[in-house]
């Protein structure tokens, strides 16, 4: 079985671990090589759709990240699967949203910019995640991780899935009817859901406000499951609230976004940088790879319903 990818930093690693295929990266490719992949395997869209006309014998994409929702499933044949790397790094992002929530809780950026200047603001009271409860957005790799690494903190736990069921201990789970309840009683929210038509702007102006008013809001998934200008406006007018975010809206070699979240002192930011770890591409490629072999089994793993974007 032929592949191509355009992982090409990565191409020596990727051919130790599929020695039985046949590997290039695209740009060494000839067009009889395009022409017969019947695997991709990378990141992005440009690549697939500038080679998609070539690849004639294509019947799987599978992507080195976790979300598919830069995939135009439109434009691709019904007889290509694509496959996510959901899991691959999902302990690496769960970490960071449980970073997220221990500063959160324990006001460390506000005593750590107070000490810079040589306060020392050691009275203010910080929080205790103990029994407090965390609603988790999505019961996924992501999801299942952080409920079982909170686990040791002693808080009461309760989630919401699409089916309604998950495999992980927790104290309460619901399918999507119950997120407004969820938002009512959490004192932390963790988003851990991919990005689909049907997720995009969950939360908005309506269920933030059904939020306490000293909740947590965290978001290691995508930017988009939030609408941006309610989110800025609620956290603007609830000084007590507060949002911490390693995902956003807008993606470029500079942070902006439409509106200045970097401004208000209740927001907690990170470069989208959950899975950025070391030695992270390699968990990538061979989580890539493995899945490759079971697809020439007929045994593919994350297998994204086309019907969840289009």
């Amino acid at each position: 079985m032929k592949i191509v990818t355009n992982a090409c930093k990565h191409l020596n690693f990727l051919q130790a671990l599929l020695r039985d295929f046949e590997v290039q990266c695209i740009e060494d490719a000839d067009e009889k090589f395009i022409e017969e992949a019947e695997v991709f395997v990378g990141m992005g869209w440009k690549d697939i759709e500038r080679l998609l006309p070539r690849m004639k014998k294509l019947k799987m994409i599978q992507t080195l990240s976790a979300g598919v929702n830069h995939i135009k499933f439109e434009k691709l044949p019904p007889n290509i699967i694509v496959c996510s790397s959901a899991g691959a790094n999902a302990a690496a992002v769960a970490e960071l949203a449980v970073t997220h929530i221990l500063v959160a809780l324990k006001k460390y950026v506000y005593r750590h910019e107070k000490m810079k200047k040589g306060e020392f603001p050691q009275m203010l009271e910080s929080r205790l995640l103990r029994s407090k409860t965390v609603g988790i957005v999505g019961l996924g790799n992501v999801g299942k991780n952080v409920a079982r690494m909170l686990k040791c903190f002693s808080p009461r736990i309760i989630g919401v899935t699409r089916s309604g069921k998950s495999k992980v201990d927790i104290d309460f789970v619901g399918d999507m009817s119950y997120l407004d309840e969820l938002l009512s009683q959490s004192d932390i929210v963790v988003l851990a859901l991919p990005l689909t038509k049907e997720t995009e702007g969950l939360i908005d102006k309506k269920r933030l406000e059904k939020m306490k008013k000293d909740a947590i809001l965290v978001n290691v998934a995508r930017g988009k499951l939030i609408v941006e200008k309610d989110l800025y406006e609620h956290v603007k007018k609830n000084p007590e609230f507060t949002v911490a975010l390693d995902v956003w809206w807008h993606y470029s070699d500079k942070f902006k976004q439409d509106y200045p979240f970097e401004k208000l002192p209740n927001v907690l930011m990170t470069p989208h940088c959950g899975g950025v770890y070391e030695n992270f591409w390699e968990d990538l490629i061979r989580f890539a790879a493995e899945n490759i072999k079971l697809f020439s089994k007929g045994e593919p793993r994350n297998v994204v319903r086309r019907e969840d974007y289009i």
